[in-house]
């Protein structure tokens, strides 16, 4: 079961990392001169972001791919301590929306952002597809606790 599990995290990790390049450099050639407007309320843009979540911390790209890597290496060190291996789709999409990021900041000094979401009420900063799983990982680990554990080895629900 722990192997199945661990497959499976490392897979949809890989597949987010796979997806969110492949996106990026699509975005990179197609929307550098011009927009696509979906519909209403969605469109793509291509932004080019040197900060984090809501282009905070502008300039700090090394230093922010650095934080990354430690988020990554000490939530993989966690989750192998509490024996919490039955939740590979949520850290499974948690890897791979922080690696998905890195890459961008160590590799292009940036972080390539290109789905805009406007609801006329609100603008949703500018984001791309390893953001997207970064944000549905997070909501399934604090809104779907796992039948069988809970949050740390032998705690219960």
């Amino acid at each position: 079961m722990r192997r199945r599990n661990n497959f499976l995290l490392w897979g949809l990790s890989s597949g987010v990392i796979l997806l969110d390049q492949v996106s990026k450099c699509f975005a990179e050639v197609y929307l550098k001169h011009r927009n696509f407007l979906l519909n209403s309320w969605l469109s793509f843009t291509l932004s080019h972001n040197t900060g984090c979540a809501w282009s905070l911390f502008q300039g700090r790209t090394m230093a922010l791919g650095l934080l990354g890597m430690v988020v990554l290496f000490f939530t993989y060190y966690l989750r192998n301590i509490f024996g919490i291996y039955e939740r590979p789709i949520t850290f499974g999409l948690l890897f791979g929306g922080i690696l998905g990021n890195v890459i961008d900041r160590l590799c292009r000094g940036f972080v390539v952002d290109f789905i805009d979401v406007n609801l006329q009420i609100y603008r949703w900063p500018t984001f791309n597809v390893a953001d997207a799983a970064l944000c549905v990982s997070v909501f399934i680990f604090f809104c779907f606790k796992s039948p069988a554990r809970g949050f740390a080895a032998g705690g219960a629900t």
